[in-house]
């Protein structure tokens, strides 16, 4: 489905005493898209996630193939620093 959100996954990190927040999803629009970008709060808004013009953007043909993707970026995130957030719903 056009937009649809696959997977958000949240990392963060503090620095000088403020939060920053990294997502990265996997929104399905013509192809599969990881999605990347970081700010001052969580976005939760599926709209936000999929429109949001400041992203990183990277295609795949598939959604296991966008999953696979996103988990290891989320993954590799840690070495910079960030750490995993857990989102309440």
């Amino acid at each position: 489905m056009y937009s649809e959100l696959h997977a958000n996954y949240v990392a963060y990190k503090t620095e000088a005493g403020k939060r920053r927040f990294r997502q990265i999803a996997v929104v399905e629009k013509e192809q599969f898209e990881v999605r990347i970008f970081e700010g001052n709060v969580v976005q939760r808004e599926p709209k936000f996630i999929a429109e949001s013009t400041d992203a990183e953007v990277y295609f795949h043909p598939n959604v296991k193939d966008a999953i696979a993707d996103a988990e290891k970026e989320f993954k590799e995130s840690f070495a910079n620093g960030w750490q995993a957030f857990h989102q309440e719903r």
